[in-house]
């Protein structure tokens, strides 16, 4: 099997799927992964061939700005609705170079692709590749909204997956897509893929003769409850989870660290970049003082920065979580969906400081789960960092609660499973 493997967003975005490629490739079959152009070397030290998307998405969010308007997304002041709507017509500008990328990515393996495996963030578009290679495409996302269900509101705010609310405006596709990316896509489909025009084109929902779209979850059953109502073309398994890349050691720096303490926190927000990435460090460093623990500290793409650390932490800039995490006793991050769930699965609990709603959602999820103290918003952590790391590392309960989830999820193999459905699809 021969399989085109798309997504777009930040590292913990792009990860599952690069971990998925990784696993068709060990299982025997061949994957490319076509991701923004800024994760080539990262496809590379897993041996998986690459192909570059547009990555303007991702060199935004270094605009002071852009940073700003994550900083404060729950917000909605004029100012800040009026630079949105800029931001959003930039992106609206730059659409068709991401179009082209996408199919000059699937036209270089037209003859010998069997499959395309897809991120919520292209479901438009990789229909109507699919449509024209005349193979099928499945949806792999980490949300349970894009399958319509009376348990879970469809596809329209991913900020309020957990809300349990039928929303009508989810059962067509269209409600969500802009006039104009409407009319680029058509444009799109007729001129450069030479498609017929299609009644339901959009509805990502189904393939071009009608069937449903299989959808691929990536996350477990145990942390996100199935809808009762999701039809068979639904797979929900585990979590893709990337180990380490091969001959990956890790620092002697770092290992002494680890052996010669307590067993430190890890703290660290991921590619979440902050407008204020010095600040974010002296509240982490204010709430270690206070807590007197010692603290592991990945920076990251910028979301925390320390110069000066004390001896009880130690700053480094990136590590495999699936390392790092089960020799660490909390982890204080973001509320992105990689990190949180490469910590249930090490099974130590969590504290959730959310640079934006989508994080804080995810932070309150993990407090229902009774796995993290109620999540905190990054801009007032100063406030109660603190507090949210004693509670974690001191309630009895929230460290049962994340001992068990680890556990059961460590017994789980979402990989083996998706890459088992995948056989199947592709015949």
């Amino acid at each position: 099997m021969r399989a085109l493997v798309y997504c777009h967003g930040s590292r913990g975005d792009v990860e599952p799927y690069l971990a998925l490629a990784y696993a068709l490739n060990r299982a025997g079959h061949t994957a490319v992964l076509a991701a923004p152009a800024v994760f080539a070397p990262f496809a590379a030290a897993y041996g998986v061939e690459f192909a570059p998307l547009d990555d303007w998405s991702l060199t935004v969010w270094r605009r002071p700005e852009v940073r700003e308007l994550r900083w404060t997304s729950d917000r909605r002041t004029p100012e800040a609705e009026a630079k949105r709507a800029a931001l959003r017509q930039e992106a609206t500008e730059r659409y068709p170079v991401l179009l082209r990328d996408m199919w000059e990515a699937a036209a270089d393996h037209a003859d010998s692709a069997d499959v395309i495996i897809h991120s919520q963030s292209s479901r438009e578009q990789i229909a109507q590749i699919a449509e024209k290679l005349g193979i099928p495409n499945v949806l792999a996302v980490l949300y349970p909204n894009f399958v319509v269900s009376r348990k879970y509101p469809a596809f329209g705010r991913l900020s309020e997956v957990f809300t349990e609310r039928e929303d009508p405006r989810g059962t067509d596709p269209r409600s969500y897509i802009s006039p104009e990316l409407i009319e680029m896509i058509a444009h799109w489909r007729a001129e450069t893929l030479g498609l017929p025009p299609r009644e339901g084109f959009l509805d990502f929902r189904y393939r071009a003769d009608g069937s449903p779209t299989p959808v691929l979850h990536i996350f477990s059953p145990r942390v996100i409850e199935p809808a009762a109502d999701w039809p068979d073309s639904v797979h929900t398994h585990g979590f893709w989870h990337l180990p380490p890349a091969p001959g990956w050691e890790p620092p002697g720096d770092l290992v002494r660290f680890l052996d010669e303490g307590d067993t430190p926190l890890f703290i660290g927000y991921g590619s979440t970049m902050s407008p204020d990435p010095e600040a974010n460090a002296r509240t982490v460093l204010d709430a270690l003082r206070d807590t007197g623990h010692r603290a592991v500290v990945v920076e990251g793409w910028g979301g925390i920065e320390i110069s000066d650390a004390p001896n009880e932490v130690m700053v480094v800039k990136d590590v495999p979580y699936a390392w790092l995490l089960p020799r660490v006793r909390a982890a204080v991050h973001a509320g992105g969906p990689g990190t949180y769930n490469a910590a249930l699965l090490a099974g130590i609990p969590q504290v959730i400081c959310a640079f934006e709603t989508s994080q804080r959602m995810w932070g309150e999820h993990l407090h229902r789960l009774g796995v993290a103290p109620a999540p905190l918003m990054q801009r007032e952590a100063a406030e109660g960092l603190a507090a949210a790391v004693r509670e974690a590392v001191t309630d009895p309960r929230i460290t049962a609660n994340a001992a068990r989830m680890g556990e059961a999820l460590r017994a789980e193999d979402g990989l083996g499973a998706a890459v088992k459905v995948l056989e199947e699809i592709a015949g």
